[in-house]
C-alpha cells in the first residue's frame, strides 16, 4: 500500500514538473549571441549570403525555432552576423498587412514568460513602450509602439559587445536602401 502510494506521488510529481517546463518553454534560436555560424548550421539553413562588409542576415518564421508559443508566419526571427558570428536576434511581428500578430499578444507574453514580467499599464492591449532586461553578458530590449496606424513590435537580443558594430551596420544599410521616386 506504501509503496503503491509513493509509485502514484512520484509519477504525479513527473507529469506535473513536466507541465511547468513545457509552459515555460523558450525559443531554442540557432545559436546564442557571439558564437559562429558553424558547419552544422549551414548543414540545416544554407550558407550565409556573401557579402563584402561581413554582415549577414537569416530570415525565417518564428514557429521553426519557438513550436511552444504558438507563433503563426506573422512572427519572423531575424539572425544578424558578424564575421559569421552571432550578434542579434530579433523576433518580431509582422504587422505589414494588418496589426493581428501584435493584437494576438502572443510576443508580449512570450517576453513576460521568458525575461520577467514588466508595467504595462491598465490595458496591456495599449502599451506604447519598450522595456529592458540586463542579463549576464547580453541585453534584451521588448519594443511595442504604434506608428501611424501600425504597431511595430519586436523582442531584440544582442551584447555590449556587438553594440556599436551593429548600430554602423545599421546606419550603412539605412543609408544604401533605395529611395522611392516621388514623381
Amino acid at each position: 500500500m506504501i509503496k503503491k502510494f509513493l509509485l502514484n506521488s512520484i509519477i504525479i510529481s513527473t507529469l506535473c514538473l513536466f507541465n511547468f517546463s513545457v509552459v515555460n518553454a523558450k525559443c531554442k534560436f540557432i545559436t546564442d549571441i557571439g558564437k559562429k555560424y558553424t558547419k552544422a548550421i549551414e548543414k540545416n539553413y544554407g550558407a550565409l549570403p556573401e557579402n563584402e562588409n561581413g554582415y549577414n542576415e537569416l530570415e525565417t518564421v518564428a514557429s521553426e525555432f519557438c513550436p511552444d508559443d504558438n507563433f503563426d508566419d506573422n512572427f519572423l526571427i531575424r539572425y544578424t552576423f558578424i564575421d559569421k558570428t552571432l550578434a542579434a536576434i530579433q523576433l518580431f511581428a509582422d504587422n505589414s498587412i494588418d496589426n493581428s500578430a501584435t493584437e494576438s499578444m502572443k510576443l508580449m507574453k512570450y517576453a513576460k514568460r521568458t525575461y520577467g514580467d514588466f508595467d504595462t499599464g491598465g490595458n496591456p492591449e495599449f502599451y506604447n513602450n519598450f522595456n529592458i532586461w540586463e542579463k549576464v553578458r547580453k541585453y534584451i530590449v521588448y519594443n511595442r509602439r504604434l506608428i501611424g496606424n501600425f504597431w511595430e513590435e519586436e523582442i531584440y537580443i544582442s551584447s555590449d559587445k556587438y553594440y556599436e558594430q551593429l548600430v554602423q551596420y545599421e546606419n550603412e544599410r539605412e543609408s544604401i536602401e533605395p529611395v522611392e521616386n516621388e514623381n
